[in-house]
């Protein structure tokens, strides 16, 4: 599955950065940390503001789509790989 659209806005095509703001998801955040507060200002900022809550997610399934997964596999001392 795929994110189809974030509260009726449409990002099917959208990079990926956008749509983490939209969710108003960092990696880090950038008054903890110099390197994302860094990479924001070389990027020019964030690529969209967060969506208002509460979201509404729509998913789709891109047809046709065969993703090459790795299969997970059980380890006795950390779970899953």
């Amino acid at each position: 599955y795929v994110v189809k659209s974030i509260n009726g806005q449409d990002v099917l095509s959208a990079e990926f950065g956008k749509i983490m703001d939209l969710f108003d998801d960092e990696v880090g955040d950038p008054r903890f940390s110099k390197s994302t507060a860094l990479a924001l200002e070389k990027q020019g900022g964030r690529l969209a503001e967060p969506a208002p809550t509460p979201l509404t997610v729509v998913y789709t399934e891109i047809p046709g789509y065969q993703g090459k997964f790795a299969t997970l596999t059980q380890d006795g001392q950390d779970g899953y790989r």
